[in-house]
């Protein structure tokens, strides 16, 4: 019987991994990684916290040249008109459901001093399928939306690594800290081989240390409510290209695996840091920004991103502390 024959697939993978939480692993693309977290933290009474890994705001002296701790892997220079248009030429990546949404009044306000912490440990991701968000949590690790790394889901794949190009702190034609390539790709299973929102999240090993010269966020975990803390959101918005934008506002409505609060976002967005500045932590980050308006209450009147619970900061640390 086809039940049976399934019964008996479960057993044998359960064997070999624990069912529920396990070490599972999903490789797709060389060099690209992923891992479980099927993990629900114990809800408690806020503001009890977790663990956290404070921000550190680097050097702030912009790449002046190529190789060297804390410096980029492609200098800071002025790139060609030609270069510039390609850039600008790609379309801001959007999640499978739900468009990144303006919630009333548009109140983006651009950054101007990109080259200011935390706004250098910001970056524009470029890569085949468009550009995203993201944020350093290391020298050399770049935090970001699961499907800025992998399309999702079983049918879903890698994008092209050799594709990729980050820049910190980027400003419309300038990049005060140049650019860097991926080494490597890291998701978890919940997102490349279930495609759901809230384990949407993933990550980019770079091929340059240009952290000590940028600095990095920070992250923690709270084991009860996010109700009305602080959100503050940055990034690569698809209609103001190659301009980091930031929007404000407070947690609306939490869960064990999604925050959700009214930030305006566009798409482009995602990946971006769901942050404040936390005493004890400095601008660190509570959640990963991937989703806009879409669906019933809390989804059809929220954007929301994936929260970092104490196996999403588990994972994030292990793939800060990856070679």
């Amino acid at each position: 019987m086809p039940g049976s024959r399934w019964l008996v697939l479960l057993a044998a993978t359960c064997l070999a991994a624990t069912c529920l939480g396990g070490a599972i692993t999903a490789t797709a693309q060389s060099l690209s990684r992923s891992v479980s977290d099927d993990g629900l933290p114990r809800v408690l009474a806020y503001p009890q916290s977790g663990r956290m890994l404070p921000s550190h705001p680097g050097t702030g002296r912009p790449a002046a040249a190529t190789g060297g701790a804390g410096q980029a892997e492609f200098g800071a220079r002025a790139e060609t008109a030609q270069e510039v248009w390609a850039l600008w030429a790609l379309q801001g990546v959007e999640p499978p459901v739900g468009r990144q949404s303006i919630i009333g009044p548009d109140e983006r306000i651009r950054v101007r001093e990109t080259t200011a912490f935390p706004f250098r440990a910001t970056v524009l991701i470029t890569f085949g399928a468009g550009r995203c968000s993201g944020w350093l949590i290391s020298p050399d690790t770049v935090v970001t939306s699961g499907h800025c790394v992998h399309s999702g889901g079983p049918w879903g794949d890698w994008y092209d690594r050799n594709s990729y190009m980050i820049y910190p702190g980027r400003d419309g034609p300038r990049a005060p800290f140049g650019s860097c390539s991926a080494r490597r790709l890291f998701s978890v299973v919940g997102w490349t081989e279930r495609g759901r929102d809230d384990f949407d999240y993933g990550a980019i090993k770079l091929n340059c240390t240009i952290g000590f010269s940028t600095g990095w966020f920070g992250l923690f975990t709270a084991s009860g409510s996010l109700q009305g803390v602080p959100t503050r959101i940055a990034g690569y918005p698809g209609d103001k290209p190659l301009t980091l934008w930031r929007s404000s506002g407070r947690v609306t409505v939490s869960q064990p695996r999604r925050v959700f609060y009214r930030n305006d976002t566009v798409g482009g967005m995602s990946g971006s840091p769901v942050y404040y500045q936390r005493a004890g932590c400095g601008f660190c980050a509570m959640a990963v920004h991937g989703y806009g308006i879409y669906g019933r209450p809390p989804f059809s009147t929220n954007n929301h991103g994936t929260r970092i619970t104490a196996q999403v900061f588990r994972n994030l640390d292990a793939w800060r502390l990856n070679p």
